[in-house]
């Protein structure tokens, strides 16, 4: 027996050293691809991709990453810009509805409550794809909105409770179509996910109709070519206690959010390359 023992330790000891030597190849993460933290940046009536050139032509919307995000903004003024987030090459823009109390009152999505702070965060992932599926970045100056603005009932936005969900900052409650009553923490979270399979058309406006979400992990007929998973998550500090809450666009099943593509292209391409296909988990603002 204790030659055995001794056996299985040495083998353990082995594998160790095996995995530490220089070339080694790393494991395989379970949650390949990264995370940006991205701050407010500002609130503005403004929609670059729906409402382009129109100042004040949309409700009032919450903006992260790229600073010089506008209603007149162009893919060349955005690409010479700077960012909140916390990987400086990230320079696309995401936004989603302002948030409104019963009485119009906004809750931005920044501070603290309770001595937490809030964060707001993007998720490249591809973990709604099937394992080995080759991944591209996302070519330059795509714009996507995923979720309707126009909902008039739950129905009309089919992805609640999927890839768009309402929660608390702890992850306590699952994917909620409505945001929860009440949190412990004080904050509520707002989770949008886009679609991701694309047909390679891109046309420097809003690309939202060229791109659908997989099915069991694959992607649908026409729509072959497979991008980054994104997921913003936006938290909001009401308070223990929700209250009656809306968005600018409405009631809260009309959740939505937007994305334009306008990373440093060189920089969103290595991290897909390092991280994405190869089956990395590149943690959190990575270089």
């Amino acid at each position: 027996m204790r030659s055995r023992a001794f056996a299985i330790i040495a083998a353990v000891l082995m594998a160790g050293a095996i995995l530490s030597l220089p070339g080694a190849s790393p494991a395989q993460a379970a949650s390949a691809g990264w995370i940006v933290t991205c701050d407010y940046a500002r609130s503005a009536p403004d929609d670059p991709i729906v409402a382009p050139g129109v100042s004040g032509g949309s409700h009032l919307h919450d903006f992260l990453g790229n600073k010089t995000t506008s209603a007149t903004s162009t893919y060349q003024s955005m690409a010479s810009g700077s960012s909140t987030c916390g990987t400086a090459t990230d320079l696309a823009a995401y936004w989603a509805p302002a948030l409104l109390r019963s009485d119009g009152t906004q809750v931005r999505p920044t501070g603290t409550f309770a001595g937490r702070s809030t964060r707001q965060r993007v998720y490249y992932r591809a973990n709604n794809l099937q394992t080995g599926t080759k991944v591209e970045a996302f070519p330059a100056d795509l714009r996507l909105v995923a979720g309707n603005s126009h909902a008039t009932s739950p129905a009309d936005n089919p992805e609640l409770g999927g890839d768009i969900y309402w929660g608390c900052s702890d992850n306590s409650t699952g994917k909620l179509k409505a945001p929860p009553a009440s949190c412990s923490t004080g904050i509520i979270t707002l989770h949008v996910g886009f679609p991701n399979c694309w047909d390679g058309v891109l046309t420097h406006k809003n690309d939202t109709a060229h791109v659908r979400y997989p099915s069991g992990g694959v992607c649908p007929t026409g729509f072959g070519r497979a991008l980054p998973r994104i997921i913003e998550r936006m938290e909001y500090p009401v308070g223990t206690t929700t209250g009656s809450v809306k968005l600018s666009s409405g009631p809260t099943f009309t959740a939505h959010a937007d994305f334009w593509n306008t990373w440093n292209q060189p920089a969103l391409s290595r991290l897909v390359a390092n991280c994405l296909n190869a089956g990395v988990d590149c943690g959190k603002d990575p270089a």
